[in-house]
């Protein structure tokens, strides 16, 4: 019994290996004041210290936004949104940004394995550039206030090949009061809706 286990465990393994291959790899993450990004085999970690933080329960959807000084002197901003277990994201990625930001207009710079990078025009005339991320229905991750040769060089160093076309330049972040340009409430969150029952919408976004 065991070799014939073994043989099919090899084969789900090569299976498994080739989808995640053939899909590829993304992650955007915060932990120990170090930010991850990640396309394919290229990572890029940048490390800060988080210098402020705010928190938000929307019963359905759990908000933290944090303010991080990296070690370079810049100041971005990561927010990690993640849903109730019954509930997921309304599709599509690119839908939720728009909203969260109020956004009047936005472009879509760069796109691969579900790691979006984006260039918002708010109301209030802000241009901002923005990472987005959701590799499941219930979490959304995003990362903003990176000038354009900051976005170009990290998105450059996780693609070799990326081509990024800003029209217009970013704000970067120099007054830490006016960096949580996100506008989360609770008639987005449920009205909108930004998040809706788990089921409803069936497959791919």
């Amino acid at each position: 019994m065991s070799a014939p286990m073994t043989v099919k465990s090899l084969i789900f393994g090569g299976i498994l290996l080739f989808l995640l291959n053939a899909c590829g790899l993304s992650y955007l993450g915060y932990a120990q004041q170090t930010l991850h990004l990640q396309i394919d085999q290229n990572r890029l970690l940048l490390h800060g210290s988080t210098i402020q933080e705010k928190r938000d329960n929307f019963s359905t959807l759990f908000l933290s936004r944090k303010l991080i000084r990296l070690h370079n002197g810049r100041t971005i901003v990561y927010e990690e949104a993640r849903t109730d277990l019954s509930y997921e994201f309304e599709p599509t990625i690119t839908r939720s940004v728009k909203i969260i930001f109020e956004a009047v207009a936005m472009r879509t710079l760069y796109s691969k394995n579900n790691l979006f990078a984006y260039q918002l025009l708010l109301a209030n005339g802000i241009v901002v550039n923005v990472m987005a991320q959701q590799d499941e229905t219930q979490e959304l991750k995003l990362l903003y206030g990176m000038s354009n040769a900051q976005l170009n060089q990290m998105l450059r160093t996780l693609d070799p090949h990326a081509v990024i076309a800003a029209e217009n330049q970013a704000i970067a972040f120099t007054r830490t009061q006016w960096a949580f340009l996100t506008k989360w409430d609770t008639r987005k969150v449920h009205l909108v809706p930004l998040v809706v029952p788990v089921g409803r919408f069936m497959g791919p976004f």
